[in-house]
């Protein structure tokens, strides 16, 4: 929860390292409802919320990344050009993470309540009021501990940009056969660069803003030589990638043409694959 990190490695690897952990914390949610039957205690309601959330939403992420494997990147053909879809699984993700832990307070509640129930309530009634004493003193203890992590959770969202209601909907990156255009999320509208410019990658850089990792891209054109900064966070492709698909089309004016029919998706994601058999003949 210290740094938004949107642009992990995409590989099976990255896959692996989520599913494992998250059905490890499905095997700790699991033991959890058995050790609750035998010993009723808020806290380990509360418990169970948090692995079994945290399990949820990992499996959620593999599943989104194990799909732009599959897949590749979300490419769409409108208004004459190709566009690719950013890869939002990972503010997603932040979204969930951030309203799990937000209900920490309220659920330690109810954890609580479920606790004196009159389905929770008979194992510690049955054996005295040792257990009660125990299970007010950890009632106590819940409390606190939600109130604590819904307190520090909402302190730290403030410094998050990077949120479902904040970022544009559109493509990231469209491709035409006039010009190129990036839209970063939280901007209004669109960097376009003309194909003419021979618009040139010079680099993408992670640079950390406030609680967000973000990665920023540096395009050259020839008639400004200093690099133009533009936020690609969310844009799923290698520098290898991208400044394969801008090197084709602002040094080959005969492949710009493919852009403006259905045909250019294909063509798109052959060069993002690296795919000679898809170019153009």
């Amino acid at each position: 929860m210290l740094t938004n990190k949107y642009d992990g490695p995409l590989n099976s690897a990255a896959v692996f390292a989520l599913t494992v952990p998250a059905a490890l914390y499905s095997f700790i949610a699991l033991l959890n409802l058995l050790l609750l039957w035998l010993t009723p205690l808020s806290i380990i309601i509360l418990g169970i919320y948090f692995f079994a959330g945290h399990a949820s939403t990992r499996f959620y992420y593999a599943a989104a990344l194990s799909r732009r494997l599959r897949r590749g990147p979300d490419l769409t053909f409108s208004n004459g050009g190709v566009g690719l879809t950013p890869l939002i699984a990972p503010i997603k993700l932040m979204t969930a993470d951030f309203i799990r832990l937000a209900a920490a307070f309220p659920i330690s509640l109810i954890a609580c309540a479920l606790t004196h129930s009159p389905v929770l309530s008979s194992a510690s009634t049955a054996t005295g009021g040792a257990v009660s004493a125990v299970t007010i003193g950890m009632d106590i203890f819940t409390v606190v501990f939600g109130l604590a992590v819904t307190g520090t959770v909402l302190f730290v969202r403030r410094g998050t940009a990077y949120r479902l209601n904040t970022i544009h909907q559109g493509p990231i990156l469209t491709l035409t056969p006039t010009h190129l255009e990036f839209h970063p999320l939280l901007e209004a509208e669109p960097v376009t660069i003309a194909w003419d410019r021979m618009p040139y990658l010079a680099g993408i850089d992670l640079v950390t803003v406030k609680r967000d990792s973000t990665k920023k891209a540096r395009i050259t054109t020839t008639g400004n030589p200093v690099p133009t900064t533009i936020d690609i966070t969310c844009l799923d492709l290698t520098y290898e990638q991208l400044q394969r698909l801008i090197g084709c089309f602002a040094c080959r004016p005969q492949y710009r043409g493919a852009l403006a029919t259905d045909g250019g998706v294909t063509l798109v994601r052959a060069l993002i694959d690296d795919n000679p058999a898809g170019w153009p003949r």
